[in-house]
């Protein structure tokens, strides 16, 4: 048989996005005490979900570069305010105070980092302690919903999916999201083995519990068994919001997911021509929603309403592979990696999205950060290893 086209698109890829690494990567500056990573570009920023995916895709390549990673959590720890909060946004003058909490992939970073270099012992004593109150922070401070046992995002533009329509159009706090209850399970998990590494017993357990309590509350409350499909609650009402979409699939990239509902989910929505699936990879929002669109916005916000995003495609599909659709798996790598080829040969760089129907770039030109993980995307999904999975 011969090689799938998505092993020989990566052997012409690789090679091209290896030559950007060096463009994401910023000496340690002023508050950023430690050398960090940006999405390409002039600006000397760490931003939280860009640079945990920049650094786990560079740290995939070579582990020896998982240095940025354990640096990347290591500037939020020693950012953040002693209760735990610290926004998404760091810069050599300190925080951007005016921002939301950073995103819960705190822990699944230093983790991530502690395996690729095979040393745990940088994360004990004061910066354990540090790292436990923000990824408590959430909990604690107004985003769960205690009888949904379900997390919330203050606003869609917090998620980073901006304009999501499964969570735009409600009040702050409101809606019990599929996406950010998946990474907080994630994050929750993450710490039980951190904190297992720390000689925290006691906090290990606790996590432990708070891993598996939100995994059930996840397949018990978010799967709508009339759409076949993960969605979000508005919790004013109890009601499902049915928007299917970017943020459906993540209760399968967590490897939380049960057979049954992921099956279902990928024949009936994610695999689907007239649904999630496109010519050119899979949608952020299914195709037959009123207001699916391939719009290029960048500003107010990025459009996730429709356009193949390629952070998107390697969630897909991880997600396909983590369920034994290792070919569709695949199929959809080489639709990104076909995506960022074209537009490299075409235009010299990447964008961040594309027009879902007719594979044309849409927003931010010459675009360097999370797609740079096609680097290793083929092979990860051929070989099933999922380099973000935590197993308790």
């Amino acid at each position: 048989m011969p090689p799938h086209d998505a092993l020989q698109l990566s052997a012409r890829l690789r090679p091209l996005l290896e030559a950007r690494i060096a463009r994401v990567k910023r000496p340690a500056e002023g508050a950023l005490r430690h050398d960090y990573l940006v999405p390409g570009g002039p600006y000397p920023e760490q931003w939280d979900w860009d640079a945990f995916f920049i650094g786990m895709a560079i740290a995939s390549r070579d582990r020896a570069d998982a240095v940025y990673l354990r640096n990347w959590g290591l500037n939020y720890i020693e950012n953040a305010r002693d209760d735990g909060f610290c926004p998404g946004l760091l810069t050599p003058k300190g925080p951007d105070w005016r921002l939301k909490h950073m995103k819960p992939f705190l822990a699944q970073g230093c983790l991530h980092a502690s395996r690729f270099l095979n040393d745990s012992a940088w994360l004990t004593g004061d910066l354990y302690a540090r790292l436990k109150r923000i990824v408590l922070y959430r909990e604690e401070h107004g985003l769960f919903h205690v009888g949904l046992g379900l997390f919330a995002w203050t606003d869609s533009m917090e998620s980073g999916a901006d304009n999501n329509l499964a969570a735009l159009e409600y009040p702050d706090g409101s809606v019990a999201a599929v996406d950010c209850s998946c990474f907080v399970y994630a994050e929750y998990a993450a710490t039980a083995l951190i904190a297992r590494n720390a000689g925290q017993e006691k906090d290990s357990l606790m996590f432990r519990a708070k891993a598996e309590h939100l995994r059930e509350a996840i397949i018990a409350r978010l799967w709508n068994r009339e759409d076949g499909a993960y969605e979000n609650i508005d919790t004013r009402t109890g009601e499902f919001i049915r928007v299917v979409g970017y943020s459906s699939v993540h209760p399968l990239w967590a490897g939380i997911a049960p057979q049954e509902q992921a099956d279902a989910f990928i024949d009936r929505w994610l695999l689907h021509p007239d649904k999630l699936r496109s010519p050119h990879g899979i949608r952020t929002l299914s195709k037959d929603h009123p207001r699916y669109n391939n719009a290029n916005i960048i500003k107010p916000h990025s459009n996730w309403q429709g356009p193949v995003w390629p952070i998107a495609m390697v969630l897909y599909a991880q997600s396909l592979a983590n369920y034994g659709r290792t070919d569709a798996a695949l199929d959809v790598a080489a639709d990104a990696m076909r995506l960022c080829l074209n537009d490299i040969e075409k235009s010299g760089g990447m964008h961040e999205n594309y027009d879902a129907e007719t594979g044309q770039p849409l927003a931010a030109p010459d675009f360097i950060s999370w797609n740079l993980l096609l680097m290793n995307l083929a092979e990860e999904v051929q070989e099933r290893r999922n380099p973000f999975m935590i197993r308790l």
